[in-house]
């Protein structure tokens, strides 16, 4: 199991006008607005802000109405008109005054200010990056009810990152985020209880967490869960709902996704037993950077269990193919080489082997390998004065040959057209 990436990022929270897009309610949102009302040049500064509630976005109006709130003493304004400055929302970016801001807004919007602060002085925004400046308004931002700070607070004691270590507050603090509906937090709690860090294991819990966070989107939990319906754990055994959240995570973009649908077709586990398939997905897992897919895509090749998807080139006019063929017609084996492009079949398909590696040896001669079922690896020599080849059948791992499958081939060069 993981954890996200708790990578502080910017809290965007603002106190939203849930009025109805009526045209008449609006209108007298503008003539309060004009009239002075605090609270009416917030709401309105905000809806142009965000295109909200019947609104068009418009930045220079946005910034117009916050400001004259912002006068006013409004903090909630305050800290929308500092995301104008954060982002560069109609203004240019100005982290200097977007600072001001936030600190003007103090503890509005559940300490989205505080956090943002935070996020500032972490990152270096507004000068060196000063981490204990950054931790003292994460604190001011949990106190206020911010569940971001909640979460990369909480982060900070599970790694001892500019505090001590104390997975117990980590998981304090995951467990008041994730009761805000904190996504991330949410996925981190159960992977917490997955593991019995900070608080005693119970797959249960998690299993509960997880889906939760699944439920509301999140790949990790989608993969999570997945995991836990693959192996049974605080669950019955489900393969089929399993597929169902991995794929869902998978389409998110989600690695260990990947991986574990691989182990699903590797085994047929719910779903046909497909070779090509696992080894399609754990390569995808692979290149993306997932460990356990490539440990998993290195154990298929060594024990001869990996396929390649080999797409058969087009054929043009005079193009050269070199086909090999037992001289034993009995033997029943046929290869197809061009490039690195390879084809083996053998025993009227029992045997069945996919493109592994190609080389050349300094006198020309050239060897192909691949790797096929029944922990068969298959190694065909072709020799450059002869133009000769031999096809030897092996084992473990390219080991030891057997003998009795090797077949004498010979090859051609056709035309394909």
């Amino acid at each position: 199991m993981k954890f996200i990436n708790s990578t502080a990022l910017l809290a965007l929270s603002l106190f939203l006008n849930s009025g109805s897009a009526v045209a008449n309610e609006n209108q007298r949102l503008i003539e309060s607005a004009a009239g002075g009302d605090i609270i009416s040049q917030r709401d309105l500064g905000v809806n142009y802000l965000k295109g909200i509630n019947g609104f068009e976005k418009n930045y220079p109006q946005a910034k117009k109405w916050l400001t004259s709130a912002v006068e006013k003493g409004d903090k909630p304004a305050s800290h929308a008109l500092a995301l104008m400055y954060t982002f560069g929302y109609g203004v240019n970016k100005d982290y200097r005054r977007a600072e001001q801001l936030y600190k003007i807004a103090d503890n509005a919007v559940e300490g989205a200010a505080y956090n943002n602060l935070a996020v500032f002085y972490e990152k270096g925004l507004v000068g060196n990056p000063d981490s204990a400046l950054a931790i003292k308004y994460y604190k001011l931002a949990v106190a206020a009810g911010s569940p971001e700070s909640m979460y990369y607070l909480g982060a900070k004691y599970l790694s001892g990152n500019g505090v001590p270590k104390n997975t117990k507050k980590t998981f304090e603090l995951y467990k008041k985020a994730a009761d805000k509906n904190y996504v991330k937090a949410i996925t981190s709690l159960a992977s917490l209880y997955d593991e019995g860090i900070g608080t005693k294991r119970d797959d249960a819990e998690a299993i509960k967490w997880y889906k939760k966070a699944a439920d509301l989107g999140d790949p990790m939990g989608m993969s999570n869960l997945g995991y836990m319906y693959i192996h049974g754990e605080g669950t019955q055994k489900n393969y089929s709902l399993a597929r169902s959240y991995l794929e869902k995570a998978a389409d998110k973009g989600s690695e260990a996704a990947l991986s574990n649908l691989g182990y699903l077709y590797l085994n047929g586990l719910g779903v046909k037993k497909d070779y090509q398939k696992a080894s399609e997905l754990y390569q995808t897992s692979c290149d993306k950077g997932e460990k356990i897919g490539c440990d998993s895509l290195n154990d298929m090749k060594r024990l001869g269990y990996f396929r390649t998807s080999v797409k058969q080139p087009k054929n043009k006019i005079d193009s050269k193919r070199l086909i090999a063929k037992s001289i034993d017609k009995g033997v029943n084996a046929t290869f197809t080489w061009q490039s690195d492009v390879a084809t083996f079949k053998a025993n009227n398909g029992k045997i069945d082997c996919n493109f592994l590696q190609d080389n050349t040896d300094n006198a020309g001669n050239q060897a192909t390998s691949f790797v096929c079922t029944d922990n068969v690896q298959i190694i065909l020599k072709r020799f450059n004065e002869s133009n000769n080849a031999y096809l030897a059948v092996m084992t473990d791992n390219f080991k030891t040959e057997v003998k009795t499958f090797s077949v004498n081939v010979y090859i051609s060069e056709v035309n394909s057209k």
